[in-house]
C-alpha cells in the first residue's frame, strides 16, 4: 500500500511541477522563484519512487 501511496503522490508532484514551469511565465515578478520551485518539486518527484521502490 505504501507504493502505491507513493506512486501517486510522485505523479502529483511531477504534474505541479510542469504546471509550475508554464506559470512562471504568467506572473509578473518572481519567475525565477515560481520557476525553481518547478525544479525542486521535479527532482522530489524522481527522487521519492527511487527511494521507496528501490528498497527489496
Amino acid at each position: 500500500m505504501g507504493r502505491v501511496i507513493a506512486a501517486v503522490f510522485s505523479i502529483l508532484l511531477l504534474l505541479v511541477s510542469m504546471y509550475l514551469f508554464g506559470f512562471a511565465f504568467q506572473v509578473e515578478s518572481g519567475q525565477a522563484f515560481v520557476f525553481m520551485g518547478g525544479l525542486i518539486l521535479m527532482t522530489l518527484s524522481f527522487f521519492l519512487p527511487i527511494h521507496v521502490f528501490g528498497k527489496r
